[in-house]
């Protein structure tokens, strides 16, 4: 059960909101509303797990009773300040505890990824969350071990499959939100608990926005490009130079629109409940360099390497070679925890070269403009900004351009079987030739909704209406990513009306009606 399917949206959703301010106002007469509702969220997250089968189950339960079975012992042990001699040495027993629950994550982990027998479903995200709260209680930044709390933390069913990579400590403080019926007033200050048991609708209709957005981005635009890119990846040596280069710029659209439409949608449920989910996805093909990409794509993820690894493995405290080894580990770790093939590995290490390359320039950057600082001090004399106005907007718009183009390379071989279907895509793009496009290609983008009306106009003339379909596809993708707020920003800052109800009802039908094939998120298989 995924949130693209008949269950989800008809059933499970409104049991679940329902269900959740039933559950509030229970707690609330009993005097234990965050108790009510973090077994309300764990008995939901477990019945919407269940659905993806047994074995799924079974490896998550193994997880959680390890993460159980360390953080117990080991929080105990921290509190009480216990310290063992060895060969010597005084150790703290709570931080050998810490070193066996990692590893044992770790382990079953590093098996399901490498054996091949079978990858459990969203695995590395919640073996990700279960290491952070280990490390976090173990440094004392978690006061202690509770149960409810817990369990509410790494099953919560909205970030579960795909992330985002929520610190105990926020996750907690949102709950308590929840808990507490809390809502903002007007100008922004909670309002009480009494002034706050009723439902709150503005979240919701702002929630239902979202879901509909992020639903659309999911169904009609993600699920359309992935056509035409298996389209193109299973006849790769039979591309012509545009179809080629269209197979790649489609993949990066089906990659944004499948991350970006699930964090939509994540959100939209976590708003819908008062709980405000941690950004993980930020527009982030408008970034205008690989540093600023990364600080907009799967945002959590690279804070999580960034204080579990990158700093623990000396940072950028040991001297600017061991930095951009440091960062070199980083980016093949992260390609590594994609998947296990060189096409991968390839991936990460694009990022790593262009990221160390352009934090050498930043800093090299940075450098020579404190020495004109000093020269403009001296002199008196004042320094336009080089990227200003018009000229300004041009260097932007080939920054993001150029950094876009790259990204997209290196999500080729991200995509590809094999290094060298991915070369050959590559090669096609130069020696494929003028070829029009194949019917099967523009065909993936015909969908009925849209091809019937185009039929009825005099568009059908043009020598080009064949491939229309596909055409307005790319032109309205190029719009909502390169110049359009991310959803989420633009659902906060929208006024709720008929105008914005009428776009929620238009995108919830067209996205359920065209739910014949549901298909998984491709994050949920990392």
């Amino acid at each position: 059960m995924v949130f693209n399917s008949y269950k989800f949206v008809l059933a499970f959703m409104p049991i679940f909101m329902i269900g959740m301010n039933i559950v509030r106002g229970y707690g609330r007469k009993k005097g234990n509303q965050k108790l009510f509702c973090e077994l309300w969220i764990i008995l939901m997250s477990l019945a919407f797990f269940a659905s993806f089968g047994v074995k799924n189950m079974a490896i998550l339960f193994i997880s959680v009773v390890w993460n159980v079975c360390t953080s117990i012992p080991m929080s105990f042990m921290r509190d009480q300040g216990a310290k063992v001699k060895l060969f010597g040495k005084e150790l703290e027993p709570h931080k050998a505890w810490l070193c066996l629950g990692v590893s044992g994550n770790l382990v079953l982990l590093l098996f399901f990824k490498l054996s091949g027998i079978y990858l459990p479903l969203a695995i590395s995200f919640y073996t990700f969350n279960q290491i952070s709260y280990i490390v976090d209680l173990c440094r004392g930044e978690v006061e202690r071990f509770d149960a409810p709390e817990y369990l509410s933390y790494v099953l919560f069913f909205p970030k579960l499959l795909q992330g985002p990579l929520m610190s105990y400590s926020s996750f907690t403080g949102e709950l308590e939100k929840v808990a507490v019926g809390g809502r903002q007033s007007g100008d922004g200050r909670e309002v009480g608990d009494s002034q706050a048991s009723s439902v709150d609708w503005e979240k919701i209709m702002r929630g239902l926005l979202l879901f509909s957005m992020g639903l659309f981005k999911k169904v009609i635009l993600a699920d359309t490009f992935g056509k035409a890119v298996d389209f193109g990846f299973g006849g790769v040596a039979t591309l012509g130079s545009l179809e080629a280069l269209l197979t790649a710029v489609f993949y990066s659209f089906q990659l944004y629109f499948d991350f970006s439409g699930y964090c939509d949608m994540a959100s939209a449920l976590c708003m819908m409940i008062g709980f405000d989910l941690v950004v993980n996805f930020d527009s982030p093909y408008q970034a205008v360099n690989i540093i600023d990409f990364w600080k907009r794509w799967h945002i959590t993820l690279t804070k999580f390497f960034t204080k579990y690894v990158y700093i623990p493995l000396g940072g950028n405290r040991r001297g600017v070679a061991r930095t951009y080894v440091n960062l070199m580990i980083i980016f093949l770790i992260s390609g590594f925890w994609h998947g296990t093939g060189w096409t991968f590995i390839v991936w990460g290490a694009m990022h790593g070269v262009l990221y160390v390359i352009t934090r050498m320039l930043e800093k090299r950057g940075a450098g020579a403009g404190k020495s004109a600082g000093k020269n403009n001090a001296a002199t008196g004399q004042m320094t336009v900004p080089a990227e200003s106005g018009v000229s300004g907007s041009i260097v932007k718009a080939c920054k993001v351009t150029l950094t876009f183009l790259y990204v997209t390379a290196a999500w080729v071989f991200f995509r590809a079987e094999t290094v060298g279907q991915a070369l050959t895509l590559f090669a096609r793009m130069f020696v494929g030739g003028a070829k029009p496009l194949a019917t099967g290609f523009s065909s993936c983008f015909q969908l009925d909704e849209l091809w019937y009306v185009l039929k009825v106009t005099p568009l059908m003339k043009l020598s080009f209406a064949w491939d229309l379909c596909l055409w307005i596809f790319l032109v309205v993708s190029v719009f909502i990513i390169f110049f359009r707020n991310n959803a989420l920003k633009t659902v906060r800052e929208c006024k709720i009306g008929v105008g914005s109800t009428l776009i929620t009802a238009i995108l919830l039908i067209w996205s359920i009606i065209s739910f014949g094939g549901v298909s998984t998120f491709l994050y949920m298989n990392f």
